[in-house]
């Protein structure tokens, strides 16, 4: 029997944290132990012999132990077995290193980090290509999301969202802490999968599930403080009155004539700057550069009350005034936002389950907004027998909010009027009693803040059922069903209330508007996996989709209720012009077929081809129907021998390129094809019906197509992760309306009109700086460029075939010119300004 000798040792990873439950195995034997709580371990072993070190996720280890009694191993993460997951569509998921598509993922820890009622924000700034604009101030406001510059000729254009498979309009019904990950799909060679809803791009949003052998409950609560940032230093109101009283001195004193003649602007007359105005310095918003309310005994008494005095730089006489902080009277400063959840998830081998409850609250910046949502979520599935597993999912949402009236005048810039209000504006008057200021659309919002009442509310369920039946080892069907169900509504009143010192708004309007949406959608999707000769392995998934929107909207409008105590709809004045009622239904359905075929050759040639055939409701006869294919393929150059003997400092390389077509029909409504009509008279003692709206039954689709190429790489075992990515995008046949002269009676009509081309650059870049066992810091950033060109419109006489041009006179005599609108060969929404020539100095250069 050979002498047997014994060894220790201890095994950790790559930041130093000991492993536990690692294979230690003398290699050509099956004498072998495994690391105990604290990685440690001891073996008898032949004393020439070699030993081999294991563990899930990380590369093997071969140690030569002759001469050796004592081992400090460290692991290395094995960067294939570690690869990340992405979600493609249709339930499919593909390795990162094997995806030939420009896909971006966001986790778990980037949704929940910070205090979001919409997980879009989330996405700002950590998905390169991504903007998401927040362009109104009301509280849950959904953000603007637009990939690559978007696909319409105003630069917008949001992608399509889907959630566990179901259409949604946006994320704002979503509980961020219900996400695990959100997927951007960028390029068509992905996006065609869903054909003519996708061509601004798919994000894929994939809710929590329960995990095989975990039960937990967790509880999470944050609150948190948002403020209004201002990036400028504003005057004060000494500084204010000094400076435009100045101002105004200079613009009444220009310059003086050869008659000896003192010349300046009419309106600036040394006069204007005489004379108290009748609410205090500063409180007529269209005077308040004029106001001179000087020190005096009868006023003096207001130093008391916190007011203050200024010189004045045209008569040295003291102007007293008061300095208002116009965010007291107007914001929220800071709003209070809170969010609370709980939830609870466990499972086995037969199934398992997800289920939480959230409260979402956020005060608005602008006084009287608020924000609230309630969540609900259930996700399950079920092994009810070896081929047949079922999934479940319920999703509830009610939503409460108040938000700024935009039809008074308020919404509208809100913070951009407050801004501009000088600080000597008079929100109380000296005893301390809030006054109404220069009026409620641009001055004291705190005056009555309860003149517009509004109960705004929406209740949304969302189910889906699903059946994955596996057919054979490689074989398996999904039957999914989803239906989508919201109600909206919202009732508006108008107290009586005073618009500007004086004058009274007493309409007393009241207003009710009900929303109904209904959406079903059915699926069944072949997949198809296997492995031929070792090194072909092919993914083959087939399906067939039928959508179905029915939506219903019931809106009515009345004034001259008789007092603010009764601000119910059906209390108003029922006399003529005094109510109006108006409904609206809209049908859609979509027929679609689609496939995906994903190919590799030894986890390295890669090849992926997808294709989706619509059938929209909306469109007409032979433009019904459209098809849309993508295709990629990629190289995982890194994993070659004379690259990795080349460049050892290289973990991972990949060269991938795509090419699809995306189609459009968004930007058309239900029934535009077929016109639409509206009673407008009557005839003959009957009421009649007449064209509103032109037909255009030739309408077709719009269609995207993407070129993309790019390469990722990875550094340092995979400390240092970067990609470049370069796309050329060509929408054509946009939808935009044609203009007619007013003597046709009709203003316009939609038609299939030019080419916008999207051109961009996509850099990421991500490294781990320092991990230890304690603590690790990582860092990542993206940059983007991209610039939208119109590349096409019709032929309409103009240079460039300007569209929605201004004509202006070019400051040559009589000569005028075409400025503004969209014309070829331009980005649009360019700005047309006039040149400043410079300012005369004296009489002589006029």
């Amino acid at each position: 029997m050979a002498q047997k000798k014994s060894i220790t040792g201890v095994v950790t990873d790559a930041i130093g944290e000991t492993v536990i439950g690692a294979s230690v195995v003398e290699v050509g034997t099956t004498n072998g132990v495994i690391t105990n709580l604290d990685g440690k371990f001891t073996l008898m072993v032949d004393p020439n012999g070699k030993i081999k070190v294991s563990y899930v996720g990380y590369q093997p280890q071969v140690i030569d132990i002759k001469g050796k009694n004592s081992f400090n191993i460290k692991l290395k993460e094995d960067s294939e077995m570690l690869d990340e997951v992405v979600v493609t569509g249709y339930s499919g998921t593909q390795l990162r290193s094997k995806v030939t598509n420009s896909i971006s993922k966001v986790k778990e820890e980037a949704l929940t980090t910070g205090l979001f009622s919409n997980p879009a924000q989330a996405l700002s700034g950590a998905v390169s290509g991504l903007k998401v604009i927040q362009s109104s101030g009301n509280p849950g406001a959904a953000p603007t999301i637009i990939l690559r510059g978007g696909t319409n000729l105003d630069g917008t254009g949001s992608p399509l969202v889907i959630v566990d498979g179901q259409l949604r309009d946006g994320l704002n019904d979503i509980n961020p802490e219900d996400i695990e990950s959100m997927d951007v799909l960028k390029d068509a060679g992905a996006t065609a999968l869903y054909g003519a809803r996708a061509s601004n791009g798919v994000i894929l949003v994939t809710t929590k599930k329960g995990k095989q052998g975990f039960r937990e409950i967790n509880f999470k609560a944050k609150v948190g403080l948002n403020y209004a940032y201002t990036p400028y230093d504003f005057l004060n109101g000494g500084e204010y009155i000094k400076a435009l009283r100045q101002a105004v001195y200079d613009a009444g004193n220009l310059f003086v004539d050869k008659a000896g003649n003192t010349k300046g602007y009419g309106v600036y007359a040394n006069g204007a700057l005489d004379g108290a105005q009748p609410y205090g310095t500063g409180n007529v918003y269209g005077k308040s550069a004029y106001s001179t309310m000087y020190l005096n005994d009868e006023n003096s008494w207001l130093l008391q009350k916190g007011w203050k005095t200024v010189v004045d730089p045209i008569t040295g006489k003291d102007i007293i005034y008061k300095d208002t902080n116009l965010d007291k009277y107007n914001l929220n400063n800071p709003a209070l936002s809170q969010d609370y959840n709980i939830n609870m998830s466990g499972g086995n081998d037969r199934g398992s389950y997800y289920a939480g409850i959230g409260y979402n609250r956020q005060e608005g910046i602008p006084i009287n907004t608020f924000y609230e949502r309630y969540s609900f979520v259930t996700n399950a599935s079920y092994k009810i027998a070896d081929w047949l597993t079922s999934t479940s999912s319920l999703n509830y949402n009610r939503a409460n909010w108040e938000s700024m009236p935009g039809s008074n005048g308020s919404e509208a810039n809100y913070f951009g009027r407050i801004r501009s209000l000088p600080s000597t504006v008079i929100f109380e008057d000296e005893e301390g009693n809030m006054v109404l200021g220069p009026g409620t659309a641009d001055g004291n919002q705190s005056y009555q803040p309860d003149k517009w009442w509004q109960d705004l509310q929406s209740d949304k369920f969302t189910m889906i059922q699903s059946f994955k039946i596996d057919l054979l080892k490689n074989l398996s069907v999904n039957l999914n069903a989803n239906w989508y169900y919201s109600e909206d509504l919202q009732e508006k009143f108008t107290k009586d209330y005073e618009k500007n010192p004086g004058n009274y708004d007493r309409t007393r309007s009241s207003s009710m508007q009900y929303t109904r949406d209904f959406r079903q959608t059915y699926n069944a999707v072949l997949n198809y996996k296997q492995t031929f000769f070792k090194d072909h392995n092919v993914e083959l998934m087939l399906g067939t989709e039928y959508y179905d929107k029915y939506y219903r909207q019931f809106k009515a409008s009345g004034q001259g209720a008789a007092t603010d105590d009764l601000p119910d709809l059906g209390l108003t004045d029922p006399g003529a012009n005094k109510r109006s009622i108006d409904s609206e239904h809209k049908k859609l359905r979509i027929l679609s077929f689609f496939g995906r075929l994903n190919y590799d050759y030894k986890s390295k040639y890669l090849l992926s081809a997808v294709f989706r055939r619509d059938g929209y409701s909306s469109l007409l006869g032979d433009n019904r129907w459209g098809f849309f294919p993508g295709v990629s393929a990629g190289w995982i150059f890194g994993r070659e021998d004379f690259i990795k003997n080349t460049i050892p400092v290289m973990s991972f390389g990949k060269l991938r390129m795509s090419y699809g077509i995306n189609g459009n029909a968004s930007g058309i409504g239900e029934y535009d094809l077929q016109g639409a009509y509206g009673p407008t008279t009557n005839y003959n003692g009957n009421l009649a019906y007449l064209i509103s709206k032109l037909p255009n039954p030739s309408l077709r689709w719009e269609k995207t197509a993407t070129f993309e190429a790019g390469i990722d790489m990875s550094f340092f075992d995979n400390r240092l992760t970067t990609n470049f990515t370069f796309y050329n995008r060509l929408t054509s046949d946009k939808y935009a309306s044609l203009s007619f002269p007013t003597s046709t009676g009709f203003s316009s009509v939609t038609n299939n009109n030019g080419e916008l081309r999207n051109r961009g650059l996509e850099i990421e870049l991500s490294g781990k700086i320092f991990e230890n066992k304690d603590w690790s810091w990582s860092a990542s950033g993206n940059i983007s460029y991209n610039k939208n060109t119109i590349v096409s419109l019709p032929d309409n006489g103009l240079e460039r075939n300007r569209q929605d041009a201004y004509e202006i006179y070019s400051g040559k005599g009589n000569e005028k010119m075409w400025v503004d609108g969209y014309q070829e060969g331009r980005e649009p929404n360019m700005l047309y300004l006039y040149k400043a020539d410079g300012i005369y100095k004296s009489y002589n250069e006029i």
